[in-house]
């Protein structure tokens, strides 16, 4: 039988949920590494043809964010390679393959050893994202394409330059796909069982969105600017007994979780206690 510190971080206790509208004030693309219908640089479309939001990529892009972040909050971050941030983390392979014989040698004192092993050694954003010895608190959904069938996909052209004469390298021009501006996606976040630096990490994001960023590929040429926008804040406290049965017999998934009211008023608190 597990012992009550691990059955304990194992059990659902909490979870928030963030619902947003993602809206691009500039053309934007995500890629889809092959050729496009009449370009050389397709982007991504859903099986319907229709510009598609992947998870993945609002992970990758929310896990950037809380790094570049998390020094102001006073909180660790690896970025997946401990020589160059000098933060020690599982997540880097490379520092993980040196550790694995002590990572065994607490596998073998028993289930307690072991998690206190990850917990050490693993940085605050990588506890919040995932990392190979322990999973992600945070998941996301894809992007829901709002206003229509379709949204228009524009080809633009590009060209290599040559860094010596500065000038534009003979025969070769290329062109690419772009999603037209105004392009908005609903967004959904849960996060389970957030720690108080969980929610600061996801709290500061939330700002940094809302004020504006920017996502996908060809960033450094004016696209994939973005915004949040109707951020809403959900969540369940299984300890609260009316949030309990609520969340246990409430089957639409709209309705079983409760409003926390203002994210920034319930965000604000926890960043004034984490800044340093």
């Amino acid at each position: 039988m597990a012992s009550s510190t691990v059955a304990d971080g194992l059990r659902l206790r909490e979870r928030l949920q963030v619902r947003a509208r993602l809206v691009f004030d500039t053309a934007w693309r995500i890629g889809s590494g092959r050729e496009g219908p009449t370009s050389d640089l397709g982007v991504l479309l859903d099986a319907a043809g229709r510009p598609l939001l992947p998870g993945s990529s609002l992970k990758g892009k929310l896990r950037s964010t809380c790094e570049a972040l998390a020094p102001a909050l006073g909180l660790r971050a690896c970025l997946l390679n401990a020589a160059a941030s000098g933060v020690f983390c599982a997540s880097d392979v490379g520092w993980y393959k040196q550790q694995r014989s002590v990572y065994q040698s607490a596998v073998s004192q028993g289930i307690e050893a072991q998690w206190a092993w990850i917990e050490q050694n693993t940085c605050d954003v990588c506890k919040l994202f995932g990392s190979p010895v322990r999973a992600a608190r945070l998941r996301f959904s894809d992007g829901l394409l709002e206003g229509g069938p379709l949204a228009p996909v524009q080809v633009r052209d590009g060209v290599v330059l040559d860094r010596d004469s500065h000038t534009a390298a003979a025969g070769l021009k290329y062109d690419y796909e772009t999603v037209v501006a105004g392009t908005a996606f609903r967004i959904t976040l849960d996060l389970e069982n957030p720690t108080e630096t969980d929610k600061a990490l996801l709290g500061a994001a939330l700002f940094e969105w809302a004020a504006g960023s920017s996502l996908g590929g060809f960033t450094s040429r004016g696209l994939g600017r973005f915004h949040l926008e109707e951020i809403r804040l959900w969540g369940v406290n299984l300890d609260d007994p009316q949030e309990r049965i609520r969340y246990l017999t409430i089957p639409s998934p709209d309705e079983k979780l409760t409003d926390r009211g203002s994210w920034q008023a319930y965000f604000q608190p926890i960043l004034d206690r984490a800044v340093p």
